[in-house]
C-alpha cells in the first residue's frame, strides 16, 4: 500500500496520477456519505472525509480499515492532513479530527510507501 498525506488543495491526487500513470477514471473519491469502497479503483482519495463519516455513524475509522486489510495491499490512500491549527470548538469536529488521525497512523504504520505533498511536490516520508 502507498499512503499519501498532506494539507488541502496541495495536490496530492494529482502528483498520484502522475507518479502512478493512473487516469481520474480510476480513482474513487470518499464522501462523508461513502459507507462502500470501490476496491476496483487503485486510488481511494478523501481518506479523511470517510472518517468524518465513520464518526457521523459512530465507527471508528481505524477499525474499518484494520478489517478490510487485504483489499488495501495494492492500493493508493490519499487523505487530508487535519491535525494541525487550532483544535475545534464543535465536538464533532473535534472528534473527525481525532479519529481522522488515528486512521492516518494506522494506514502510515501499514503503508509500504508513504508520500507527504506539499505544493505538488512529493516527499517520501517511510
Amino acid at each position: 500500500m502507498i499512503f499519501i498525506i498532506g494539507g488541502s488543495y496541495q495536490g496530492k491526487r494529482e502528483f498520484a496520477q502522475n507518479k502512478y500513470h493512473i487516469p481520474a477514471s480510476d480513482v474513487f473519491v470518499c464522501t462523508e456519505e461513502t459507507v462502500d469502497i470501490d476496491w476496483s479503483k487503485p486510488i481511494i482519495a478523501g481518506i479523511e472525509r470517510f472518517a468524518l463519516g465513520c464518526v457521523r455513524r459512530n465507527v471508528e475509522p481505524k477499525d474499518f480499515w484494520a478489517a478490510h486489510r487485504e483489499p488495501l495491499q495494492d492500493k493508493i490512500l490519499i487523505s487530508d492532513d487535519i491535525s494541525c491549527g487550532v483544535v475545534p470548538i464543535d465536538a464533532e469536529i473535534r472528534a473527525w479530527r481525532e479519529a481522522s488521525g488515528r486512521a492516518n497512523n494506522y494506514l502510515a504504520q501499514q503503508a509500504d510507501r508513504v508520500w507527504r505533498v506539499f505544493c505538488g511536490i512529493g516527499q517520501v516520508i517511510k
